[in-house]
């Protein structure tokens, strides 16, 4: 027997019910007529491999197909309440109870249980107004599974979960097999009749076969209601904004036999329903998060979620009902529960390594309150660089998310922190990394501002410092460039080390090995882009206050933090020269220095242009280690070491004042240790530089930054009568 693949045009994965009803074509024919049948997926084209032609294919679905017993005595709108209120759902179960097609035998015999359960339910005194008092509920699904053939029991798993008193619906199936108005089992019996029924055209059903499994639309299709899974095709030609809309949409009844066939394998499997969360009972079903679709909406009433699997290796049935048994999505020890652990259990793969990605579906309520399941997203199944990254502050964000009440700023803040996560952690957005950067810095901020939550949310404290590696677009930006040095600056290397401006700039302090919160910044500045200058300025003049402070040698110690990523001279000078986006890059250095991140940059090529004077003379001073140079003031090069430390005011006298008192003390520090100053004119060198315009303030800041040391030796080359000492290996 020769197996062939057969493209199943009509029912791509682009809506949840083409997903389910090439999922339900493989059910049926590898259980009724053909073991061997395999299907996989090309994108969202599902590709069966028969050894059926689609004409043979046509003739056995009219001719031999055997549904699956689909009936819901827990509804009122299923035909079992006999009270006439559901006309066409009563005259589906009496068309099936009166046929003696053999082909219906398990579905007359799933009826007949489903009478029983009615009768002995109302003689228990559980009957209701439309069919059950709602308490009781729970114990007519218990029944069902105790009086229901073993063929029927799988939709009854679909449907429902029984926890205790409680009964929890799956959101795949609507509340039990209810969309609003539509009861999913009594549409399925109806459109069996028009396809299987003793008064079907089957001239009619093997055209809407073939325009299921093809895609062809050259064959009428009936009026009725579409339900949730495939949306795009409710509401008809009368349909408008302007009048009564029709509620009437465009079906073909293969599509729902189908799609119903394909929900069986979406039954609960007893170890997910002995788990502890009701929700994480249905194979790749999760509570909804609204995120991460263009029309996601934070008050929209969403349903949950559908993570449909997508493989690209053909699959049997077996393979496909362990697949959907297990239902495995995990991430830290626990099956994922919302949208966003989903997304994160894909990208530590911790899901089944055969899948290629998964179609995300969400169940929304529009239209009134009808649910619709709109696609989302699709997420490759990948180790992904940015769990790493984002698993420890995803924690953090969801331990703030479990508390009530949370104001509405800190609220939206978030939202954006989710919607950026999740993003970055599906590879959605090259630029959703850098957005959550900021939004959780923000959101950081925000939170140490409100009373009520900084009593019970403490500050995040990262495990250890974290290199991101920004996307291309990204990498280049000077002011992320400028935020990640200034981020990464710290006095020693321990593991968990903080950085340390975060105390200063930020509500935020250390108390032994813990952070905790403080009132406001030590600097007295908020960290936004109007005083971004200023204090950065202020942390570098408490700074040196702390270094003078400390006891030690005679000799003043060095200025520079002993760690931290270098600032390329082009970037330091486009700092002084106000040409950086200063709120971009207090919003970066705030997501950095709470993250605990820096990142990974090529440096970028100088400018072109002469170095600024001012902080050419200034820039030598603020080094860790002394220079190795060579005079070339006079007839004979002479080399020597040059020693250069800034007077423990020089900040705080550039804050107030500008930078020209500070060059006086510089330009004789420089004559005193032999490097001649050339820049400027004398006799009044000072105020030959601080006719410059540089502002005091920026300089300030802009001196509180490592730089490599052969860029402060070309600083001081350009303003002395020196150059590098080739021998030293300072230089190199």
């Amino acid at each position: 027997m020769v197996s062939i693949e057969i493209p199943l045009r009509g029912l791509r994965a682009t809506t949840l019910g083409g997903y389910l009803s090439a999922l339900g074509l493989l059910r049926i024919l590898a259980t009724q007529h053909d073991t061997t049948t395999r299907l996989r997926w090309a994108d969202d084209l599902p590709v069966l491999t028969s050894a059926c032609s689609i004409d043979e294919l046509t003739a056995w679905l009219v001719s031999s197909y055997r549904p699956s017993p689909i009936v819901s005595p827990w509804n009122a709108g299923a035909g079992f309440a006999g009270n006439g209120k559901s006309v066409e759902a009563e005259r589906a179960l009496a068309q099936v109870e009166d046929s003696q097609d053999p082909r219906l035998a398990v579905l007359r015999e799933a009826i007949a249980a489903g009478r029983k359960v009615v009768a002995e339910g109302r003689a228990r005194g559980w009957a209701g107004e439309s069919l059950w008092v709602k308490q009781h509920k729970q114990s007519v699904i218990s029944l069902c599974r105790n009086a229901f053939p073993d063929e029927a029991l799988p939709w009854i798993d679909v449907a429902a979960v029984l926890s205790g008193p409680e009964v929890h619906f799956n959101p795949v199936a609507g509340t039990g097999g209810n969309f609003g108005r539509q009861e999913l089992s009594a549409t399925y019996l109806q459109h069996l009749a028009l396809v299987l029924g003793s008064e079907a055209d089957h001239s009619h059903a093997a055209a809407w076969v073939r325009a299921a499994l093809t895609g062809a639309e050259d064959v009428p299709y009936r009026r009725g209601a579409v339900g949730q899974f495939d949306p795009g095709r409710a509401g008809g030609v009368l349909a408008s904004i302007w009048g009564e809309p029709d509620k009437q949409g465009f079906v073909n009844p293969w599509r729902t036999i189908l799609t119903c066939e394909g929900l069986l394998l979406f039954a609960s499997a007893a170890v997910r329903r002995n788990a502890a969360e009701p929700g994480a009972a249905w194979p790749f079903s999760v509570h909804a998060t609204p995120i991460g679709h263009p029309t996601a909406s934070a008050g929209e009433t969403a349903k949950g979620e559908i993570w449909a699997p997508l493989w690209e290796r053909p699959a049997n049935l077996a393979e496909l009902e362990q697949l959907f048994g297990e239902g495995r999505a995990r991430w830290a020890g626990a099956q994922a529960k919302n949208g966003l652990l989903f997304a994160l259990a894909i990208s530590a793969l911790g899901v089944d390594r055969n899948l290629a990605a998964f179609r995300r579906f969400v169940i929304v309520e529009r239209l009134g309150q009808n649910p619709i399941a709109i696609r989302a997203t699709d997420v490759p199944v990948a180790l992904r660089n940015e769990h790493a990254l984002l698993a420890e502050p995803y924690v953090w964000l969801a331990r703030l998310r479990r508390k009530d009440k949370i104001p509405a700023g800190v609220a939206t803040l978030l939202r954006q922190c989710d919607q950026a996560l999740f993003a970055a952690i599906t590879g959605s957005d090259t630029t959703a990394m850098a957005r959550f950067v900021i939004s959780f810095g923000r959101l950081h901020e925000a939170v140490a501002r409100s009373g009520r939550l900084r009593q019970d949310i403490a500050p995040y404290q990262p495990r250890q410092s974290r290199i991101w590696d920004p996307s291309p677009g990204i990498a280049g930006q000077l002011e992320l460039q400028l935020a990640s040095a200034l981020a990464s600056l710290a006095e020693t290397r321990p593991e968990r080390a903080m950085p340390a401006l975060r105390p200063l700039l930020t509500r935020v302090a250390r108390s032994r090995a813990r952070l905790v919160w403080a009132d406001s910044p030590a600097t007295g500045s908020e960290l936004l882009g109007s005083t971004l200058a200023q204090a950065l300025a202020q942390a570098h003049r408490l700074h040196l206050e702390i270094l003078k402070g400390t006891p030690g040698d005679t000799e003043a110690p060095a200025a520079e933090f002993p760690v931290g990523q270098t600032v390329a001279l082009p970037v330091l000078e486009s700092f002084v020269a106000g040409e950086c986006d200063d709120e971009v890059t207090a919003d970066y250095l705030r997501g950095l220095m709470a993250l605990g991140w820096t990142t990974s940059q090529p440096a970028p090529a100088h400018h072109g242009r002469a170095l600024n004077p001012v902080l050419s003379v200034l820039l030598p001073f603020f080094a860790a280690e002394p220079f190795r140079l060579v005079s070339t003031w006079g007839p004979d090069p002479v080399a020597f070491t040059a020693t250069l430390r800034p007077r423990p005011d020089w900040i705080a006298r550039l804050i107030a004042a500008g930078p020209a008192g500070v060059l006086d003390d510089a330009l004789l520090r420089l004559q005193l240790a032999g490097c001649r100053p050339m820049v400027g004119r004398p006799p009044d060198r000072a105020g030959a530089l601080a006719a410059h315009h540089t502002g005091g303030t920026r300089l300030a800041a802009a001196l509180l930054m490592r730089v490599r040391t052969r860029d402060r030796i070309q600083a001081l080359s350009a303003a002395t009568a020196t150059r590098p000492d080739k021998a030293s290996p300072v230089t190199t």
